[in-house]
């Protein structure tokens, strides 16, 4: 069963539970930044009831990645200059799981999934070739 989570709740926890807020303060529509964080967090957690809490996380998250410098890494690009200045990028994407909601919910559904799979596959029964 899908979980609804309204804007306005989200808005009061984020106000009284996160110092650094700028990306929800400023967003011109938070309520699509609401359910774009559930419909992702309900594909990735479909056994988990979700919270405020870790909604509010991954609207954040996600308003965060609007960032231009953010969309930079989201496409390994490895530095940028202009004017002499320069920004140099860790190697790979920017996870799309905010760390505090992995923190919170551990392993996505894909990751426990992929994980099991390996551990099938490597799986060797011991016997004698005749």
């Amino acid at each position: 069963m899908p979980t609804t989570i309204d804007v306005s709740s989200v808005d009061q926890w984020v106000n009284e539970n996160v110092l650094e807020k700028d990306a929800w303060t400023d967003a011109d529509r938070p309520d699509i930044a609401v359910k774009q964080a559930t419909r992702n967090l309900q594909r990735w957690y479909p056994e988990t009831e979700l919270s405020i809490e870790v909604v509010a996380y991954q609207a954040i998250w996600e308003l965060q990645g609007i960032d231009p410098a953010l969309k930079y890494q989201k496409h390994n690009v490895k530095t940028v200059t202009d004017n002499g200045e320069s920004i140099s990028y860790k190697d790979g994407e920017r996870p799309v799981v905010a760390p505090f909601v992995r923190e919170l919910l551990g392993p996505t559904a894909d990751e426990i999934a992929q994980q099991e799979a390996e551990d099938a596959a490597q799986r060797q029964y011991g016997g004698v070739l005749l």
